[in-house]
C-alpha cells in the first residue's frame, strides 16, 4: 500500500484535494452559510478594494489601518451614492405612477367592462342550470386565490427580519476592515492551520486558479457587454428615452443568477399588458426572450474560451451547480470547474511519477539499511550474551 502511494503520490494528492474542495464547498454554501453569511461578504468586499488598499500603502505609503479605512468609507460612499440614485429614481416612478393612478383605474374599468359584455355575449346560449359568473365575482376571488394569506405573512416575516439585515451589514463592514487591514496575517495562520499536503497543493494551483479566475470574469464581462447592447437596441426600438440607462442597469442585473435583467422587464410587461399597451408589452417579452436565449447559448461557448474548457464541461457545470447548491450553484458551478482545471494544471509543476518512484526507491533501500544495521547489532548483542555464557576454556586447562 506504501508502495503504491508513493508510485501515485501526484494523482492521490490532487484529487484528495479537489475531493476536499468540493466536500468543503457544499458543506459551506449548504449548512454553514448561513452562520458565515456576513463574514464573507466582508471577504467579497475586501477582495474587491484590494487593489486600491494596496495602491495606497505602495504608492501614497499609507499605514495599513488607515488605508484599509479609507477603502471601507470609499466603498460606503459609492455604494451609498449608488442607493440614494436608486431610491430617488424608484420614489420619483412612484410618484408619477401614484399621479396617473385615476387615468389606469378608468382604463382598467373599461377593458373589464368590454371583457363582461364579451362573457355576456358567449354565454347567452348555455344550457340551463349553467352559470357563468362576472369579471367583478372573477376578479377577486382570483386576487385571493393568487395572493392569499402568503403575502401578508411574507409582509410580516420581512419586517421582522429588518434588524437581521442591519445586523449582518453592520458585520459584514466591520469584518471586511478586518480582511483588509490585518489579511495577510489572517491568511497565514489559516495557512498554517492546514496540513503540509493540502499547503502544497494550494501553492501549485494558485497560478492556475488566478488564469481560471481571471478567465471567467473576462467572460462575465463579454456576456454583460453583448446583453447590455441588445437591451439598448430593444429599447431605442421602443423610443424610450432612457434606453443607454436601462441597457447598462439590464446589463448589471445579467450577473445576478436565473432573476438577471427579468427582474425589470417582466413586471413592466405585465404592467404594459395590463394598461392595454400590447405592443409593448409584446417587444418587452421579446428582447427578454432574446438576451435569455442569447446567454444560454453564449455562456458555455465565451466560459469554456476564456477559462480553457470545452463549452460542454462549462455547461456540465452550470447544470450541476444548479441542481447541487440551487441559484448559487450557477456560480458555484464554474468555480469548482475553474478549480479542477487549475489543479489539471499543475502536472508540470509537480514532481513526475519517475521521481516519486525514484523518492520511494530511495526510502527502500534506505529502510533496508536501518533494517540490516538493526539486525547486525541485534546479532552482536545475542553473541556477546552467548560468549558470556560459556566456560573459559583457559580456566579449565589450568584446574
Amino acid at each position: 500500500m506504501r508502495e503504491y502511494y508513493y508510485k501515485n503520490k501526484t494523482k492521490i494528492d490532487r484529487y484528495l484535494f479537489l475531493l476536499l474542495v468540493i466536500i468543503s464547498f457544499y458543506l459551506f454554501f449548504t449548512v454553514f452559510f448561513i452562520y458565515f453569511a456576513p463574514f464573507f461578504i466582508g471577504l467579497i468586499i475586501a477582495l474587491i478594494m484590494e487593489p486600491v488598499n494596496r495602491l495606497m500603502v505602495n504608492r501614497f505609503k499609507f499605514k495599513r489601518w488607515i488605508s484599509s479605512l479609507l477603502c471601507l468609507l470609499l466603498f460606503l460612499a459609492v455604494m451609498g451614492s449608488l442607493g440614494a440614485w436608486l431610491v430617488t429614481m424608484l420614489v420619483r416612478q412612484i410618484s408619477g405612477f401614484m399621479e396617473s393612478i385615476p387615468m389606469h383605474i378608468s382604463e382598467v374599468a373599461e377593458r373589464l367592462d368590454e371583457a363582461n359584455i364579451w362573457l355576456q355575449q358567449h354565454t347567452e346560449n348555455l344550457p340551463d342550470g349553467w352559470y357563468m359568473p362576472n369579471i367583478e365575482e372573477i376578479v377577486p376571488v382570483a386576487a385571493a386565490a393568487v395572493i392569499g394569506d402568503g403575502a401578508r405573512d411574507t409582509g410580516l416575516r420581512a419586517l421582522g427580519s429588518v434588524p437581521d439585515y442591519f445586523l449582518n451589514i453592520i458585520i459584514g463592514l466591520v469584518s471586511a476592515y478586518f480582511f483588509m487591514s490585518d489579511g495577510k496575517r489572517i491568511f497565514e495562520f489559516v495557512k498554517k492551520s492546514c496540513p503540509e499536503w493540502i499547503r502544497k497543493q494550494m501553492r501549485q494551483t494558485r497560478a492556475g486558479l488566478t488564469r481560471a479566475l481571471s478567465g471567467y470574469f473576462r467572460a462575465q464581462g463579454i456576456l454583460m457587454v453583448i446583453v447590455g447592447i441588445i437591451s439598448i437596441i430593444g429599447l431605442m426600438f421602443l423610443r424610450n428615452p432612457y434606453a443607454l440607462l436601462l441597457g447598462l442597469l439590464f446589463a448589471v442585473l445579467d450577473f445576478l443568477p436565473v432573476l438577471g435583467p427579468a427582474l425589470v422587464i417582466l413586471p413592466w410587461a405585465v404592467i404594459s399588458l395590463v394598461m392595454g399597451n400590447m405592443r409593448q408589452a409584446i417587444i418587452l417579452l421579446a428582447i427578454w426572450g432574446i438576451l435569455t436565449i442569447t446567454r444560454q447559448v453564449l455562456q458555455p461557448k465565451i466560459l469554456g474560451t476564456q477559462m480553457g474548457a470545452h463549452p460542454l464541461a462549462s455547461l456540465m457545470s452550470i447544470y450541476i451547480g444548479f441542481r447541487i447548491f440551487g441559484i448559487l450553484g450557477l456560480i458555484l458551478g464554474p468555480t469548482l470547474l475553474m478549480i479542477f482545471i487549475a489543479i489539471k494544471e499543475t502536472d508540470g509543476e509537480v514532481p513526475q511519477e519517475s521521481t516519486l518512484a525514484a523518492e520511494y526507491d530511495i526510502q527502500s533501500k534506505r529502510d533496508k539499511k536501518e533494517r540490516d544495521s538493526a539486525a547486525h547489532d541485534i546479532g552482536g548483542k545475542a553473541e556477546d550474551i552467548t560468549r558470556e555464557g560459556q566456560p573459559d576454556n583457559n580456566e579449565d586447562n589450568k584446574g
